[in-house]
């Protein structure tokens, strides 16, 4: 059997180490899972706290099983899978020849052409350019709808507009420079949309940065300068950021199709694969890899390269539509059965108003009128029919209780209705909104599991496939850029900006931080 050695010089069996690592994950799982219900120590310590239990958990199991690795990162690879590559790669030539083509023209639009010297057949070009079409018109107004379930700040209120966004009509009410990007997109692709929202972004943060110290120097800061920016880069965390069985699950989707991808052009020219396997912080896959030799693909000619650099990114483009369609459908023939409606609540109160004092946001309400109030609709109709001057009689509900508890607290109250705004209406002067549940039911929650797996595999794909297009070290769009460009100082010149890019749009983390 073999044996692993710790620096405590304890020695393992081969079974041993395997049973005390997924002990570690079990425990580092649970962990997890406690920290992501733990909102009340606010999210900048949840992060925290995740990232050393991740640190501790990853060096435990790096050292036990004798892995490459450090600070908490470990490669868990080996040689199986290898013939699987190969078998694939002996399958579908033409598709696999052409879908990294394809991928390139998503990713780079118009000038794909250019870049690849005219190298490319009149089809995949129309194909992809077309597939870029319905992208930007489709699909990217839909991402807001996987927002839901990533916990990050300033995240939640693009959610929030997400299901009336989701429709090609958003396309009509964009601003001019959101059809100035989507130009822009056209003719350098997604590649040309990263880079311009990150720089945009980082502009933005960073003038809203120098007013901030300007108006702090005159004595009057103003905060919200600094509390209304959102990081345009941000860590994805299962567990923390995101829901965590779903989240590692998608996530082990999405980079095992990318770098499987990586491995069957390798094969498909010629190109020796040493092992496959996945990177691992702590117990979370943050990244995979297919280990090909790579001396052997610096000799292949132009065409070959790219094809192998721009496998990954294409093969999430592809995952990005499956999914797409999958949690679309769901979302409209599935997800809308699987709710349960538990009353109209009160949203909010506004100042100086009748209800102002009197009502809370939280109360249910459950008689208008001596009107039974069972959902939204039901107030809208009862409440369009009071005039100035009428005394509303309303019958709520405290906040936090359920009509079948005997102990909770109802109130009746009188509130004379006022015209507002020029309205004939009568206006007591609150917010409503319908709370709705998924039913407390297996079946109704295994769905809603299945809808929020590719609801986040269709984020996911999507981000994972645009980011990988950025011209910088250790991601695709780089290794094309250096294939296909000759200028070195294009390149770097591209590289700096883009890495000045990204730190910049870190920074609002640090405001977050000093916030909370």
């Amino acid at each position: 059997m073999e044996s692993n050695k710790i620096s405590l010089g304890i020695k393992y069996t081969k079974a041993q180490a395997n049973l005390i690592a997924a002990i570690i994950f079990v425990l580092e799982f649970a962990i997890l899972a406690f920290i992501y219900y733990a909102s009340f120590i606010g999210s900048v310590t949840q992060v925290i706290i995740a990232i050393i239990s991740l640190i501790l958990s990853g060096i435990a199991v790096r050292k036990i099983k004798g892995l490459q690795g450090g600070y908490g990162l470990y490669m868990a690879g080996s040689r199986r899978g290898i013939s699987t590559i190969d078998s694939i790669s002996k399958k579908n030539k033409t598709f696999w020849e052409q879908m990294p083509i394809w991928g390139i023209v998503i990713g780079f639009g118009i000038f794909s052409y250019f870049l690849l010297n005219g190298k490319l057949s009149k089809k995949t070009f129309i194909l992809g350019m077309a597939s870029l079409v319905l992208i930007l018109l489709f699909i990217m107004p839909c991402t807001g709808l996987p927002l839901q379930f990533v916990n990050l700040p300033g995240f939640q209120s693009y959610s929030t507009e997400a299901v009336s966004a989701c429709s090609f009509t958003s396309f009509l009410n964009l601003s001019m420079l959101g059809y100035a990007i989507y130009a822009f997109t056209i003719v350098f692709g997604l590649s040309g949309f990263i880079i311009s929202s990150l720089l945009l972004n980082a502009a933005n943060i960073l003038s809203s940065s120098i007013l901030f110290a300007i108006t702090a120097y005159t004595g009057h800061p103003q905060s919200s300068l600094l509390t209304s920016q959102v990081p345009g880069v941000a860590p994805v965390i299962p567990g923390i950021d995101i829901p965590l069985i779903a989240g590692i699950i998608s996530l082990v989707i999405i980079l095992t199709i990318h770098e499987m991808s990586h491995g069957v052009l390798a094969r498909m020219a010629k190109v020796k694969v040493k092992s496959i396997g996945l990177l691992l912080f702590g117990i979370i896959p943050i990244g995979a890899f297919v280990e090909p030799n790579e001396k052997e693909i610096l000799k292949l000619n132009k065409e070959k390269q790219n094809r192998i650099s721009a496998a990954g990114i294409s093969a999430n483009f592809i995952a990005t539509i499956v999914f797409f369609i999958l949690m679309m459908l769901m979302f409209a023939y599935v997800v809308p059965g699987l709710y349960q409606n538990k009353g109209v609540f009160i949203e909010s109160v506004l100042p100086n108003t009748p209800a102002n004092g009197i009502l809370q946001s939280g109360m249910q309400i459950i008689y208008w009128d001596g009107h039974k109030i069972a959902n939204i609709s039901a107030l809208e109709s009862v409440g369009a029919l009071d005039l100035p001057g009428k005394k509303v009689n309303i019958q709520t509900l405290s906040s936090g209780c359920s009509s079948s508890d005997v102990a909770c607290v109802y109130g009746n109250y009188s509130i004379t209705a006022v015209a507002m705004n020029g309205s004939t209406r009568g206006l007591i002067g609150i917010t409503a909104y319908q709370k709705e549940t998924i039913s407390n039911t297996l079946f109704a929650k295994a769905l809603y599991f299945l809808y929020t797996l590719f609801a986040l595999s269709f984020l996911l794909n999507f981000l994972v496939g645009i980011v990988n297009l950025l011209p910088i070290p250790g991601f695709d769009g780089w290794r094309i850029y250096k294939t296909n460009i000759k200028s070195d100082f294009i390149i770097k010149f591209v590289e700096g900006l883009i890495i000045i890019g990204l730190i910049l749009n870190a920074v609002p983390w640090l405001f977050i931080a000093l916030i909370h």
